[in-house]
């Protein structure tokens, strides 16, 4: 996959585009639409939209509580939130005893939407930042990956054109006949 996008007729800056936006888009809390979103942002913005795929998928059920953790911490040092414990109430409700039945009693459902509204302005804002900071890092990155990849591919595509050059059998200039590379020969 690397091969086809570093290879692709996309320019750095389309492909470090899609980079950005795939980034910006897998950090906000967005799971469940985040493919489709960053698919269209990245049309609307004529960026690389392959690149989009993989990055969008950091951010899976695996990886949300962790990660979207981390950024409701980072909103609430930002906004100055006094509410420390709504953390370890979201872990309670998740880790609630219970087992797979939580997830069909009502109660459950509407004590953990009401701790997400208490906490989601926090989480907007720490996923917005961070987003924000991870896809300028990503976009700056990857562009110089990008192109000086391609610098490098171009040097050694030339090189080798170079090369087969000097091999090929020459033709004399105005005989039309060929002549093969001097090439000194053994002495016995």
């Amino acid at each position: 996959m690397f091969h086809n996008v570093l290879h692709a007729d996309d320019t750095p800056h389309q492909i470090a585009l899609g980079v950005a936006v795939g980034t910006w888009v897998a950090f906000l809390p967005l799971i469940g639409i985040q493919t489709i979103l960053s698919v269209s942002l990245a049309a609307a913005l004529r960026a690389n939209k392959a690149v989009c795929f993989p990055i969008v998928w950091i951010t899976n059920p695996l990886t949300a509580a962790p990660i979207y953790g981390t950024f409701w911490k980072l909103g609430s040092w930002l906004t100055g939130s006094k509410d420390h414990q709504a953390y370890h109430r979201f872990i309670l409700a998740v880790h609630h005893d219970g087992g797979l039945g939580k997830l069909l009693d009502p109660v459950f459902w509407t004590e953990l939407f009401n701790l997400l509204i208490s906490i989601g302005k926090d989480l907007w804002i720490g996923s917005f930042v961070a987003a924000t900071v991870l896809a300028l890092l990503g976009y700056f990155a990857s562009l110089w990956a990008v192109s000086d990849y391609r610098q490098r591919f171009r040097a050694q595509r030339s090189k080798l054109r170079r090369e087969r050059r000097l091999l090929r059998p020459r033709r004399a200039p105005r005989s039309g006949r060929v002549v093969s590379n001097p090439v000194p020969a053994a002495k016995p």
